[in-house]
């Protein structure tokens, strides 16, 4: 079971919509998966913590994730060892997908 992530651009507070860019995939005993998303908002983790600072994050159930809880859960998945998907790009030892995934 996983939980994913989005940013939502354009957010409406009165209406509670926006944009949604999916970030990736947390998954119990996996990695933190990103989606690279064509490398159109980031093509690095470095870019991806530049892009992000305030944006609104949220999982999927719809509760926001501050930024500082995002990347330290991020942190602690990282040193989890987990098989090579052979379909997955490697940026500076964080695996990304530039796939459709949930």
């Amino acid at each position: 079971m996983g939980t994913n992530y989005y940013a939502k651009l354009n957010y409406c507070k009165e209406c509670g919509r926006g944009d949604e860019i999916h970030l990736g995939k947390s998954s119990m005993g996996w990695k933190f998966s990103f989606q690279f998303n064509g490398g159109e908002y980031y093509k690095n983790v470095s870019e991806m913590k530049e892009w992000l600072k305030g944006k609104i994050i949220e999982n999927e159930y719809g509760e926001k994730v501050p930024y500082k809880n995002f990347w330290e859960m991020v942190k602690i998945k990282q040193k989890i060892k987990d098989p090579q998907a052979t379909d997955a790009i490697i940026i500076s030892g964080y695996k990304f997908f530039d796939r459709i995934f949930s």
